[in-house]
């Protein structure tokens, strides 16, 4: 199994965190689960191979992620800023959270081709060159000041030592509590309270890995900093993001 990410030039750029590539060949060995952290970003998927093939819309996952692989297959994808989703859907990023759904239902006809375009090249780099033109026609010329600032909420909530309440947030932007709602269901799908705690259960993460390798693992001050008002609070939120208790990550090798 190999991935790869690349990084996008340009206006693309203000919107399009990277472009990324993976490719696996699982014939005569055993399916291969992948698990990973969830971040408030749309990805914007064609497939070749599998039960997944095919080019579709993956919203935010408020859960953790989970993937099967098997056989043989490749994926290439457009990761999109957080709080980028309305620079390139129609509608609600909210209506995208925790699914998977066809591109062709929210982009057209258009989408068929830019498959055939994408998956017709066998080098990575080239697949993708069409995937950022294709971007960069659809990207929306509507709304992107709102947009813009959706992104620069998202920036400043899972910014380290950012903000631990949605109100604090809130405050800082210059929001009323339910309008922040309000937008963030619209341009980024997921609520500033999940977006806050997903950011610092990253933080968390990154924290007992670095503390693991010191030898030391203080758990009962981490979920302090990180604004947990007791111990057991943190650790079931960390198991529900990362599908492991913070000493079973820690023991992780």
């Amino acid at each position: 199994m190999r991935a790869r990410a690349y990084t996008v030039d340009g206006e693309l750029a203000e919107v399009v965190e990277r472009l990324w590539t993976g490719h696996w060949d699982l014939r005569g060995q055993p399916p291969h689960e992948t698990q990973m952290i969830s971040d408030p970003c749309v990805h914007l998927v064609i497939e070749d191979g599998g039960e997944q093939a095919g080019a579709r819309v993956v919203g935010v996952w408020t859960r953790l992620w989970r993937r099967r692989l098997e056989g043989k297959g490749r994926v290439y994808g457009a990761k999109l800023r957080p709080g980028a989703a309305r620079a390139f859907l129609d509608g609600s990023a909210h209506a995208y959270t925790n699914r998977i759904t066809p591109m062709a239902s929210s982009f057209g006809p258009s989408v068929a081709r830019l498959e055939r375009e994408v998956l017709a090249e066998a080098d990575d780099a080239r697949c993708l060159e069409p995937f950022r033109r294709w971007l960069e026609a659809r990207r929306r010329s509507e709304g992107r000041e709102t947009v813009a600032l959706a992104m620069a909420i998202v920036r400043e909530a899972s910014a380290p030592g950012g903000p631990l309440r949605a109100e604090a947030l809130a405050e800082r932007a210059g929001y009323s509590l339910r309008g922040l709602q309000r937008l963030f269901r619209e341009y980024v799908g997921a609520s500033p309270k999940w977006v806050i705690r997903s950011a610092r259960l990253q933080e968390a993460a990154t924290r007992i890995e670095a503390d693991r390798d010191q030898g030391s693992l203080a758990l009962a001050g981490l979920a302090a900093e990180l604004g947990y008002t007791d111990q057991a609070h943190f650790s079931r939120d960390f198991k529900r993001a990362t599908g492991r208790s913070p000493r079973s990550f820690a023991a992780l090798r």
